[in-house]
């Protein structure tokens, strides 16, 4: 191949810089060009694009987002029409062949599940795609941990840790509401290496009473503060999640928020200790990326642009520990969830007796 495009899709994430200093580092050294298509989906439909040379990604891989742009509501195969309410129409033909037209023979996209589909859809279109997987929920199995994730843990603890001085000022109880949608990898992770009380996740519904009395326990004891992380999909035993929005027109529709909310005044009604919500928010997706980021979005982002150039495509790349790892593009997706009873931390959490509200 002599000239191939890069995309970011989805929500942004530490560690998609290093992917993209990786692709035209590598790239470039085996004398392929690189296009930069702009703003994920977007870009790709209505054609903005822009050549990556070695100068545009000198230093950017500490950066947290992405010097690309994303967007994580367009989709190329059921796009909006314009100045149309509620009309979409197929993009994905029309798109590869303006691509086609400056001499992109192949494309490198990075995402989450939503980003991937379409990627597949693109590659079974004709243009061979190599797709990377990242998310801070980490709950794609195409990779373990997926690009964002170590960051996104980081991020939690350090603002977990901030909260503990409050807390213990006021003797109050603190709800952190963490994302993951309804993967508990981030909450479980975080809440643990932060020193959480409670830990609650989505895999698994909590007993209200459960968590009150544990807060009483806790606050009985002598310790003058607990700390909940919360899961943003977390929920309690016989209700329902706790929506904040639904977006129709995006991938996910499901915007979850408002648990910190509910749970610090429930908790505080029925214990008599003040509680307070925190709602960590895109504040786990920022910041620069941390070290493990760095060197995983390197390791794929070399990786892919050498399957490109042995043409091997139809890929989603990551890795298992050391190993660098493909799989073909899956036909359905299913998000990896924790598994309770075969995870090292949450078995070392309970063993601690740390609280699941169970």
């Amino acid at each position: 191949m002599k000239k191939i495009a890069i995309m970011t899709a989805g929500g942004d994430c530490c560690g998609l810089n290093s992917v993209i200093k990786a692709v035209v580092m590598s790239a470039t050294n085996k004398g392929i060009k690189v296009i930069g298509i702009m703003d994920g989906y977007i870009g790709f439909v209505e054609k903005r694009y822009k050549e990556l040379t070695k100068h545009d990604v000198y230093d950017i891989e500490k950066e947290g987002g992405t010097i690309l742009g994303s967007s994580n509501k367009e989709c190329p195969f059921h796009y909006p029409v314009k100045d149309k309410k509620d009309e979409y129409e197929d993009r994905v033909e029309e798109s590869i062949n303006a691509l086609r037209k400056i001499g992109v023979e192949g494309m490198i996209i990075v995402g989450g599940d939503g980003t991937l589909d379409s990627a597949r859809v693109i590659n079974e279109a004709g243009m061979p795609v190599i797709g990377i997987p990242k998310t801070i929920d980490n709950d794609m199995s195409a990779s373990d941990p997926t690009i964002g994730f170590e960051t996104a843990v980081e991020n939690s603890v350090q603002a977990i840790r901030k909260l503990k001085s409050t807390a213990y000022s006021h003797r109050r109880v603190m709800v952190v509401e963490i994302m993951g949608r309804t993967s508990g990898y981030l909450t479980l992770y975080s809440g643990f290496a932060a020193g959480a009380d409670i830990i609650l996740l989505p895999e698994q519904d909590y007993d209200l009473e459960v968590v009150c009395n544990e807060v009483k326990k806790i606050m009985e004891s002598g310790k003058r503060y607990v700390i909940i992380a919360a899961s943003e999909a977390c929920k309690e035993k016989g209700k329902e999640e706790t929506i904040a929005r639904i977006v129709t027109d995006s991938f996910e529709q499901k915007r979850y928020g408002g648990i910190a909310a509910k749970l610090a005044f429930q908790i505080e009604e029925k214990t008599g200790y003040e509680a307070r919500p925190m709602v960590l928010g895109h504040l786990q997706r920022g910041g620069e990326a941390n070290t493990a980021d760095i060197l995983l979005g390197a390791r794929l982002g070399n990786y892919a642009v050498n399957l490109l150039a042995d043409d091997k495509t139809g890929y989603i790349i990551g890795a298992k520990e050391s190993t660098l790892i493909k799989t073909r593009f899956p036909k359905t997706r299913e998000p990896r969830l924790l598994d309770l009873e075969d995870n090292d931390i949450c078995r070392a959490a309970k063993g601690m007796g740390i609280s699941f509200g169970i």
